[in-house]
């Protein structure tokens, strides 16, 4: 998902509920898988330090693999004002993945966007954008907690395809 479609994504979400809008936001802005921010509870913020801390385990659950437990930077300040207003009155988010899917779905059907937008194409979105913003290898498996370096080189692959395309339109 290219930038711009990504923020008449985030325009579309503005003119729902406040859940709608945290779901698309806190998936494209931190790379979470959907059962990560289905299980998320107000435990794992960081508010001091602007990080999310996706636990070992959390109750009944656990997350996909051991290289899932990890430490998310999370620097876009409407994320984080949507999460504190969202945890001022709430312990936990306490979804199904299904609804975080019919979520993410609405909102881009509002936006009108050409192509499918699935939770797990937001989570595309964060590595490739990090990627396109320099981040190392290593940072980018590390934030979307992958197990080896294979999957953060793809989003670097892509990012660097995603430039040509760029230098491409503008030349």
């Amino acid at each position: 998902m290219t930038e711009d479609e990504l923020e008449q994504l985030l325009e579309a979400a503005r003119d729902h509920p406040l859940r709608f809008e945290l779901t698309v936001r806190t998936l494209a802005f931190t790379g979470m898988r959907a059962d990560e921010f289905a299980h998320m509870t107000a435990d794992w913020m960081d508010w001091q330090g602007e990080k999310v801390r996706v636990p070992a385990e959390e109750g009944d659950w656990t997350p996909k693999t051991s290289h899932a437990v990890r430490t998310i930077p999370l620097k876009d300040v409407d994320t984080l004002r949507l999460l504190r207003q969202y945890f001022k009155r709430n312990d936990e988010i306490g979804v199904t993945r299904q609804t975080i899917r019919n979520r993410v779905c609405t909102v881009a059907k509002d936006a009108d966007l050409d192509k499918k937008v699935t939770p797990h194409i937001l989570r595309h979105t964060y590595g490739t954008t990090i990627a396109h913003r320099g981040a190392s290898p290593q940072y980018i498996r590390q934030t979307m907690g992958h197990a080896d370096l294979s999957s953060a080189n793809d989003y670097l692959q892509y990012a660097g395809t995603q430039l040509d395309s760029e230098a491409n339109e503008l030349w």
